[in-house]
């Protein structure tokens, strides 16, 4: 309390009032799953300590999640977070941030909205880990005067080279946003180019208090890899392992990970599968040298940072956004990106990647050196902990906090618009799902849908031309006639609609 008092009496000192602000994003708060809301996480409880009031609406669970309800709630008791729950949601309060997590993933963006009508924020942080941006749809109906975007992931966005499910209609939602901000200069120049907007570049204080433990050992540890999937060049962490059956190399299974690649791990007698942990010391504990051959481009790379801050050397991709993680030190090797996905999705439900061959010579080349020379392993050892320690000594929440504080008054804008606006709400907009995110899409919508929709979309008219094509002609003019009462009979169009939804939204409740 003594904390948060002074943060106050510090923002009222620089100018700043306190602010109501709601985050959100289609991720769980807790626990932490990857960089994205350990960001968020940062963000939130950082603006609380400095007197803000902060409220988060998010999803109880991921998609797909390794928890269930009950195991959610048997976490939150082992960290002594005590919880309430409502009809939709349970509400619980983290570092000073009340966090209300919505059981019914269909519900979430009907809570959000029902949480910015009462909680009433002067700002509303919007994270980009939402690909069907039906969050950012609802806040641009309610508060588009108000929302700060987060850019943490370009892959989420629906524009550009790098987009899992591109959408000209969802771009055009982000032309409405009046504040964008970027985790990096290379998000900041790839929605620049792709999608005309501007933003603010913020690195985030994302890498906990000093003092930061040297960690590093010559002697001793693994060869570590953080999330081995496709995307994040399993296949060359693989590769290495096989070519160097004598060193000890580990994974640490978390988000993007399939079972495929648990499979092809456990049949590598030198690779250890290491548990997640809340704390990256834990694992940073155990690792000589860290691993992010990323095949896709990455938008920063925190956990470059993290290892490097404890003098752990890392070896990394030349491509996106990693460039700017290794803070100028060495090891940045080259791969073959990858330049396009498929249609089908994983049980990430994430597009395939189609993964080119890679040459692993660098990267060979590059581990053996470290692995073998103790001076020069020290060196960069040395090298990376410096430029680590440097950076993050600069980061702060002041440049976010100077965004927020802007002397306009966005709610103010938002009621304005509302009061003299027409109402534009349809009865298909106000359906619980806001049926409305695929209004005025070209092709009737079909651009919103993503590639496993669209194949489904394809299967479901595919077996009605096949139906077609075999019905006979000659029975065309004869009127209705009975069938046979066995078996299942024809699906209806409004039935067959309705399965399609149930297709690609199973168990949802909107029905």
């Amino acid at each position: 309390a003594t904390l948060a008092a002074r943060s106050q009496s510090d923002a009222r000192k620089d100018g700043w009032h306190k602010l109501k602000i709601l985050l959100t994003m289609n991720l769980p708060y807790f626990p932490i799953y990857g960089g994205a809301n350990k960001i968020n996480r940062t963000i939130a409880e950082g603006l609380a300590r400095r007197g803000h009031a902060v409220e988060v609406v998010v999803p109880a669970l991921g998609v797909p999640s390794r928890l269930t309800h009950a195991g959610l709630l048997d976490e939150l008791a082992s960290a002594g977070i005590a919880v309430t729950p409502h009809d939709k949601h349970d509400t619980f309060i983290l570092e000073g941030v009340t966090v209300h997590a919505v059981r019914e993933p269909t519900q979430l963006r009907t809570s959000l909205v029902e949480h910015v009508e009462r909680f009433e924020p002067d700002r509303v942080l919007l994270s980009s880990e939402d690909p069907s941006h039906n969050l950012l749809d609802a806040l641009v109906k309610v508060c588009p005067e108000r929302i700060v975007y987060l850019i943490h992931t370009v892959s989420f966005l629906p524009f550009g080279p790098q987009a899992f499910f591109p959408s000209r209609s969802r771009a055009k939602l982000l032309e409405r946003i009046p504040a964008v901000v970027s985790i990096s200069n290379y998000v900041a120049r790839y929605i620049k180019q792709w999608g005309g907007l501007d933003s603010t570049v913020i690195y985030w204080p994302a890498y906990g208090s000093p003092p930061f433990p040297d960690l590093s050992q010559f002697d001793g540890g693994f060869v570590t890899m953080v999330n081995p999937c496709a995307i994040k060049g399993i296949s060359i962490f693989a590769a290495l392992a096989r070519a160097l059956p004598e060193v000890e190399f580990a994974v640490v299974l978390t988000w993007g990970a399939v079972e495929e690649d648990r499979r092809t791990l456990e049949r590598l007698p030198n690779v250890r599968l290491l548990e997640p942990s809340r704390d990256i010391e834990n694992i940073l504990a155990q690792t000589r040298v860290l691993l992010m051959p990323s095949l896709w481009e990455e938008s920063f790379g925190l956990t470059a940072v993290e290892a490097m801050l404890r003098g752990i050397p890392v070896l990394a991709s030349d491509i996106g956004g990693l460039p700017e993680a290794k803070l100028g030190t060495d090891f940045l090797l080259p791969v073959r990106p990858i330049e396009r996905f498929g249609e089908r999705l994983n049980e990430n439900m994430l597009p395939l990647p189609v993964v080119p061959e890679q040459n692993i010579q660098a990267w060979n080349d590059a581990l053996r050196l470290l692995l073998s020379e103790r001076k020069f392993y020290e060196r960069q050892s040395a090298a990376a902990r410096d430029a680590a320690l440097r950076f993050v000594s600069s980061l702060s929440l002041d440049p976010l906090e100077h965004l927020l504080s802007d002397t306009t008054t966005p709610r103010q804008a938002d009621d304005e618009r509302r009061a003299s606006a027409p109402s534009e709400i349809t009865d298909e907009q106000s359906s619980p799902r806001g049926a409305g995110e695929r209004q005025d899409a070209p092709n009737g919508g079909l651009d919103d849908l993503t590639p496993e929709q669209q194949s489904l979309l394809m299967l479901l008219l595919r077996e009605k031309a096949a139906k077609q094509a075999d019905a006979q002609p000659e029975l065309a003019h004869e009127g209705i006639r009975p069938v046979p009462r066995q078996g299942s009979a024809p699906l209806s169009f409004a039935q067959q609609r309705l399965w399609f939804l149930d297709q690609f939204e199973p168990e949802s409740a909107v029905y």
